[in-house]
């Protein structure tokens, strides 16, 4: 009784968030991927691809700025009302293969 109520602790707190290697946590319904991969979902991005505009967080990253940019680039408008809390001193998208789809986005603390 008591390893089954630990395999259902460890898997409960496994479900409850995606740690990339740096340490930091993506909320599930932030990745359709494992974070922990070389191509997961969500990774930091370079400050010099976000421009804060006054409709939102303008983010261009070309070909290789993620993990999930092989091919081309990905370009959009992220409104401030879609952003999340930040999680630590850098912007951080999540993004679907190639860009087709972003699930979230976290701009660095003290961004707009």
């Amino acid at each position: 009784m008591r390893g089954a109520v630990l395999i259902l602790l460890l898997s409960t707190a496994a479900a409850s968030a995606h740690h990339a290697p740096s340490g930091v946590s993506y909320p599930p319904e932030c990745c359709n991927s494992a974070a922990t991969s070389p191509t997961g979902d969500c990774a930091p991005i370079d400050d010099r691809y976000v421009t804060e505009e006054p409709d939102g967080y303008h983010v261009n990253l070309p070909a290789g700025a993620h993990p999930r940019l092989k091919t081309h680039g990905y370009s959009g408008i992220v409104p401030y009302s879609a952003r999340r809390q930040p999680i630590d001193n850098s912007y951080h998208i999540c993004l679907s293969n190639e860009g087709a789809y972003r699930f979230c986005f976290f701009p660095k603390p003290g961004a707009v």
